[in-house]
């Protein structure tokens, strides 16, 4: 079911989809077919809601920011092992990122590069009378929303109060949780 009242919002996007897209249309079709089932897999099993899609974006939403920082953190990991079509490669937002200064360090991004953005506050919640699901609306969403517009791919980027949040979880098996 739908959260009201304290609303942890979440918008993703995949950097780079327009060009994409014009490079590796078929390959990006396939890509965005993987992209969609980990969201919304990982969605189903941490007990996120699916607000709306646009384009390869999201709108989900949570009742607490621990499950939306756990679900972005998963997504982001799944991402990065998923098996993408070689296609996708062969666009530089695609191509694999590895810090050169950190050695052995782990992929930063590699194949879709998405960009979220988390924020928690008390939106107005409305019912769609089309599609008969839970919409948000309001200042809460804009800050949400602009806050993934900071992001670049592969970042997870959060608003003060989420910081705040994460911040009281203070028992490291708390913490290990969200991983």
């Amino acid at each position: 079911s739908p959260p009201i009242g304290d609303v942890t919002l979440v918008f993703t996007d995949i950097k780079g989809s327009t060009t994409l897209w014009s490079h590796a249309d078929k390959a990006m079709k396939q890509a965005l077919r993987i992209h969609n089932r980990i969201m919304r897999r990982l969605l189903r099993t941490i007990g996120g809601y699916e607000v709306k899609t646009e384009g390869d974006a999201f709108m989900v939403a949570f009742c607490n920011p621990k499950q939306a920082i756990k679900w972005c953190m998963q997504v982001q990991t799944e991402l990065l092992a998923a098996d993408w079509p070689s296609e996708i490669f062969n666009v530089q937002e695609t191509k694999q990122f590895v810090e050169q200064e950190i050695p052995s360090s782990s992929p930063l991004y590699r194949g879709l590069s998405v960009r979220m953005g988390v924020h928690v506050g008390q939106p107005v919640c409305e019912l769609d009378p089309v599609t008969l699901r839970m919409d948000y609306f309001g200042l809460e969403v804009t800050i949400a929303a602009r806050i993934r517009d900071l992001a670049d791919g592969g970042q997870l980027f959060a608003t003060q109060p989420i910081y705040d949040a994460i911040c009281q979880l203070r028992e490291p098996a708390d913490l290990k949780q969200l991983l």
